[in-house]
């Protein structure tokens, strides 16, 4: 896992957070107090059942958040999972770093961009 400061921005401003890329978490989620400083969360028709790393606990949650960040000079948009209780700033998740072809380096403390395949095309 690599954490790195991101500016994230959202429909009410902006923020510098920081973000764990996470290969475990399989969606990318924002902390509430984070969240509201930046955009206004939708609700969801209902809620998202997460469970934890343990195996044992849950995240329940029914909020999310479009936001933006650049990383690497690539502007990125990605809608987040609002969740009260959590440990990180922001995670993000695989549902995130596939679309947008990140890899973490973790040898370097770093994240791996390929610029070459995430053009955005209309076809």
């Amino acid at each position: 896992m690599v954490s790195k400061r991101i500016r994230i921005r959202g429909d009410r401003g902006a923020v510098i957070a920081e973000a764990l890329f996470d290969t475990g978490a399989s969606k990318s989620l924002i902390r509430r107090d984070i969240a509201l400083k930046v955009a206004k969360p939708l609700r969801a028709p209902t809620p998202w059942i997460f469970q934890l790393g343990d195996g044992k606990g849950r995240l329940k949650t029914n909020e999310m958040v479009g936001l933006y960040f650049q990383l690497k000079g690539v502007p990125i948009a990605h809608t987040f999972i609002v969740a009260r209780y959590l440990s990180e700033e922001v995670i993000i998740g695989t549902d995130l770093m596939q679309f947008w072809k990140i890899r973490p380096d973790p040898a370097r403390e770093d994240v791996i961009i390929d610029k070459k395949l995430i053009q955005l095309k209309l076809v």
